[in-house]
């Protein structure tokens, strides 16, 4: 099992970076400036959604490349296992938060409205703190191992992963192929 969750993150953060990528490609391409601060930039609603969508990319792929081996470091501190576990869920808990709560200050900063993405992404990362949660009680202070031992926990897991990557990728997916066709039409 621990293999086939390897290569599911190994999945996961290619997609994510990938999303960010062409993201950022999709942006560079489309014009406008990237700035925290200035509302004026964004005038059009597909500037609302591609800023929106690119600061989504950027936090999924940087939780994906720092804050989870950072998490998995954690996981791995010589204590108590019943500590170390409370230590670990409580550390994703948080992580998850701040970069849901970094999203949306980003997106008040600018005055940007959440594109259908970002949504997606808070969503799926509200469910990753529920279910962090749910572990921290049956795991951490219960000693219950029932979604552990059955791997309910880390389906879910790379399940939300997958799901926040393949929204995230698909959005530029679609904005470079309705370029690709409109201009075979201008042809």
């Amino acid at each position: 099992m621990k293999e086939y969750l390897k290569v599911t993150d190994t999945i996961t953060l290619t997609i994510e970076i990938s999303a960010f990528l062409l993201t950022l490609f999709v942006y560079l391409y489309h014009g406008t400036r990237f700035s925290l601060i200035d509302k004026a930039s964004l005038k059009t609603p597909q500037d609302h959604q591609l800023y929106s969508c690119l600061v989504s990319t950027f936090l999924g792929a940087l939780g994906s490349v720092h804050i989870t081996p950072f998490v998995y470091d954690v996981a791995e501190l010589s204590m108590d296992v019943i500590d170390r576990r409370r230590i670990f869920y409580i550390f994703l808990m948080c992580t998850t938060f701040l970069s849901m709560l970094t999203l949306y200050i980003v997106h008040r900063v600018r005055g940007c409205r959440f594109s259908l993405y970002a949504r997606v992404c808070m969503y799926c990362a509200l469910s990753a703190v529920v279910l962090n949660y749910t572990q921290l009680i049956l795991r951490g202070y219960l000693d219950i191992n029932v979604l552990y031992d059955y791997h309910v926990y880390s389906i879910a897991s790379t399940a939300i992963n997958i799901i926040t990557g393949c929204i995230l990728l698909s959005f530029p997916i679609k904005y470079l192929f309705n370029v690709y066709v409109k201009h075979k039409s201008a042809e």
